[in-house]
C-alpha cells in the first residue's frame, strides 16, 4: 500500500492591477524519484523557484526533502506572477517535510521573496496585498520586514522577518508576536510656491481657489511668462494632504509603477505631462499592468503644459477619462480598471505668438492663424473643462514684488478654505463625493438650488450658447462658489460667477 503524501496548506496573495487575489498554497510531498513540480497556471519567476529555494534552505540549515514535491496554487484558472510566492511555499515545504511544526488548523498567511543565501526581500504590489488581507481572519501573518512601509499605509497588523532562519523560533519556539506597523511621512515638498506670488493674476487665483474647494477640471491659457506653469505647483499647493485611504491608493500604485518602496508622503500627487506624451503612457502598459500618467495622478492633480501643441488624439482620448475618472486596460481577455480621479490643469498660449490677450494688439497671428493654432483643443474636450481663466503678462511693479517683496502666506488661508468646504461637500453627499465629482443625476436637489435659479441658469446658457454638459458643469461650480461663501442654497449672484468662468477664448 502507498504511503499517503504529507501536505502543507497555508496562504498568499498575487496583485492583479489595483487588486489583489487571495490563493491557497497546498505543498505535498510524496515518496520516489526527487521531483519539484509548481502547477497552477504559474509564470516562470514561480516555476524557477526551485533554484532559489534549495539555497536558501542550505544557508538557513534546512535541508530539501528527497521525494516528489508538488506544489498547487489555486486558484488554478487565473493566471500568476511574481516571486512573493517564495516564503509560502518554503514554509509549505518545511511543514510538509517535518522540519517545522505546524500548528493545528492554524491558518498562515505569507509573503516574500528569497534570495539564494536565504534572506528575505519584499516584492512590488505589496501594499495593494496586504491592504487586502488585513482584515482576513488569519493566525499567523509573516512579511518580509522590507514591506514594512507598505504595510503600514496599508494598515497590515503581523509579524516581519528578514530570514529563513527566524522562522524556527515563531513555529518551533512559539515567538510569533504580532504588531501594527508604522511608518514615517515625508517631509512634503518644498518647492511650493505661495498664492501671494501670482501678482495680478485676480481672475486665476480666484479660479484656482473654486478648483480646488470643488476638485474641478481647469485651464488657464495667456501670453508666455505670465505665470500660467506656476499655477500647478499653486494648485497643489492648497489642497488638503491625503487621508489614509487616499494615501493607500496613491502609495500603491507608485510602489507598482517604481518597482521599489516610494517615499511614504501625504502631499497629493502632480503628474507633469507635456507635449510629446502618448496616448500608452497615458494609460499604461497592457502587459505587465504597470499604471500610466492617468492613474498615478489619481487624488492629485494631471497638469498637461502647453496643451495646444499635443497630439490631437491624446487630447480627445482624454476626453472619456475626465469623464468617467477611470481608465481601463484589457489583458488576456480581462478588464482591469484603475481609478483616475483627479483635477486636470491645462495650460498654454491663446496663440503662436501668445500675445492674444495682451492690450495694445500685440499680437502677430491673423484669425485663420489662430484658428489652426487652437484646432487641436476640440469642442467635446472643452466641454469636460469646469473653469477657464485667461492669464496677462504682469506690470512691472508686480514683477518687481515677486522678487523684493515678502513672502505671503495665502495659500495657507486658501487650504483652510478648501479643507472647511470638502467637509462641507462630503458631509452633503456621503462617499468621499466632492461638488466636481459627484454623479450625475438628481443634481437640484443634491445641490440645494431653487428652481428659480435654476431657470436663472438656464437663461444665462441660452444666450451664452452653452450645452446641456456646459450647464451642469456651471451648476457644480456654482455649488462650489456657494460652499466657499458658507451659503446653504445657491443663488443667482453663485451662477452669475460661474458663467464668467465659462466664457473663454478658445
Amino acid at each position: 500500500m502507498a504511503s499517503r503524501p504529507n501536505v502543507a496548506r497555508l496562504y498568499s496573495c498575487f496583485a492583479t492591477g489595483t487588486d489583489a487575489v487571495l490563493t491557497l498554497i497546498e505543498v505535498s510531498i510524496s515518496p520516489g524519484i526527487p521531483t519539484f513540480s509548481v502547477i497552477g497556471l504559474c509564470d516562470s519567476t514561480i516555476r524557477e523557484s526551485q533554484g532559489r529555494l534549495r539555497s536558501a534552505f542550505k544557508s538557513a540549515g534546512f535541508n530539501m526533502p528527497k521525494g516528489h514535491i508538488t506544489i498547487g496554487i489555486s486558484p488554478a484558472y487565473m493566471r500568476k506572477a511574481g516571486s512573493g510566492f517564495d516564503l509560502p511555499m518554503a514554509l509549505g515545504i518545511l511543514f510538509a517535510s517535518g522540519q517545522l511544526y505546524l500548528p493545528p488548523e492554524a491558518r498562515i498567511y505569507a509573503e516574500g521573496e528569497l534570495t539564494l543565501g536565504g534572506e528575505l526581500k519584499g516584492t512590488p504590489g505589496s501594499c495593494i496585498r496586504l491592504k487586502t488581507v488585513r482584515d482576513m481572519d488569519f493566525d499567523y501573518r509573516i512579511i518580509p520586514n522590507g514591506e514594512a512601509a507598505s504595510a503600514g499605509v496599508a494598515g497590515f497588523i503581523g509579524q516581519g522577518v528578514t530570514s529563513l532562519n527566524e522562522l524556527s523560533s515563531i513555529f518551533d519556539g512559539n515567538y510569533y508576536i504580532e504588531r501594527r506597523f508604522q511608518f514615517l511621512r515625508g517631509i512634503g515638498s518644498d518647492d511650493r510656491i505661495d498664492i501671494s506670488m501670482l501678482k495680478g493674476q485676480e481672475k486665476t487665483k480666484r479660479a484656482l481657489l473654486i478648483s480646488a474647494a470643488g476638485f474641478h477640471n481647469i485651464l488657464l491659457m495667456g501670453s508666455p511668462g505670465c505665470g500660467k506653469t506656476m499655477a500647478g505647483k499653486i494648485l497643489s499647493g492648497i489642497l488638503p494632504p491625503l487621508n489614509e485611504s487616499e494615501l493607500a491608493d496613491v502609495y500603491s500604485l507608485a510602489e507598482l509603477s517604481d518597482g521599489e518602496t516610494p517615499e511614504v508622503s501625504c502631499d497629493r500627487p502632480v503628474r507633469i505631462i507635456g507635449p510629446g506624451i502618448t496616448v500608452g503612457k497615458l494609460t499604461g502598459n497592457q502587459v505587465s499592468l504597470l499604471p500610466g500618467e492617468l492613474a498615478l495622478a489619481n487624488h492629485g492633480i494631471l497638469f498637461a503644459d502647453e496643451l495646444p501643441l499635443y497630439k490631437t488624439e491624446v487630447i480627445d482620448f482624454l476626453r472619456k477619462p475626465l469623464e468617467d475618472r477611470k481608465i481601463n486596460l484589457l489583458r488576456h481577455g480581462n478588464l482591469y480598471s484603475y481609478d483616475c480621479n483627479f483635477i486636470f490643469l491645462g495650460t498654454g498660449n491663446p496663440c503662436r505668438c501668445g500675445m492674444l490677450y495682451e492690450k495694445g494688439n500685440k499680437c502677430r497671428c491673423s484669425g485663420p492663424d489662430i484658428k489652426r493654432y487652437l484646432s487641436k483643443i476640440s469642442g467635446p474636450f472643452l466641454e469636460r473643462i469646469d473653469l477657464f481663466s485667461e492669464m496677462r503678462s504682469i506690470s512691472g511693479d508686480d514683477m518687481s514684488e515677486i522678487y523684493i517683496g515678502d513672502k505671503g502666506s495665502e495659500s495657507l488661508e486658501y487650504r483652510n478654505a478648501v479643507e472647511r468646504c470638502w467637509q462641507m461637500e462630503r458631509e452633503r453627499y456621503g462617499g468621499g463625493y466632492l461638488n466636481g465629482t459627484f454623479p450625475d443625476g438628481d443634481i437640484r436637489n443634491s445641490m440645494r438650488i431653487p428652481s428659480s435659479v435654476i431657470r436663472f441658469a438656464t437663461d444665462m446658457c441660452e444666450k451664452g450658447f452653452f450645452s446641456a454638459r456646459g450647464f451642469t458643469k456651471i451648476l457644480r461650480v456654482a455649488r462650489t462658489v456657494a460652499d466657499l461663501e458658507d451659503s446653504a442654497d445657491v443663488t443667482e449672484a453663485h451662477v452669475s460667477e460661474a458663467v464668467a468662468f465659462r466664457m473663454k477664448g478658445v
